[in-house]
């Protein structure tokens, strides 16, 4: 699909949701799973009152990562709400790999921009998980690290 024609698929929803509830702020992806908004940079959503979805996993890009974010999606803060709707990890996974490093690196990315993160998923089913089980509520490594991370524990 190319962007014009998922920008109207946006635009047409938008208003589909304004007829109904014209209070609601309506949340628009770009596109690879919700990674890349650069197609904003020229062709924006016409509508008012909306913010822009970002998922910035770490497989999507390789370090150097904030260049990449800044291209990406950073750019988009300056013009734009922009809210992390989605991002999570095995941190046991990514710290022994090359994305070492990742999970400081985008929340301090996302705090220093006032971009708004929402970690993925507080659940024990669904990876990558933050539980360890339901019972208790006994937190994984990424569910001690987004633990932090809410306490601004990698605050520069």
């Amino acid at each position: 699909m190319t962007w014009s024609e998922w920008k109207k698929i946006n635009e047409d929803i938008i208003k589909l949701i304004r007829a109904y509830d014209k209070k609601t702020i309506p949340l628009v992806a770009g596109f690879d799973w919700a990674y890349d908004l650069s197609h904003i940079h020229y062709d924006p959503i016409n509508a008012e009152g909306i913010a822009y979805s970002v998922h910035p996993y770490f497989m999507k890009r390789k370090k150097p990562w904030e260049p990449k974010w800044d291209e990406n999606f950073g750019f988009a803060k300056g013009q734009y709400p922009v809210v992390a709707t989605e991002f999570g990890f095995d941190l046991e996974r990514i710290e022994k790999g090359e994305s070492k490093g990742y999970g400081e690196a985008i929340i301090n990315y996302l705090e220093e921009r006032g971009i708004s993160w929402v970690g993925w998923i507080f659940d024990a089913d669904w990876h990558p998980k933050m539980l360890k089980s339901c019972e208790g509520y006994e937190l994984t490594g990424s569910g001690e690290f987004f633990k932090k991370a809410l306490h601004g524990k990698f605050k520069k």
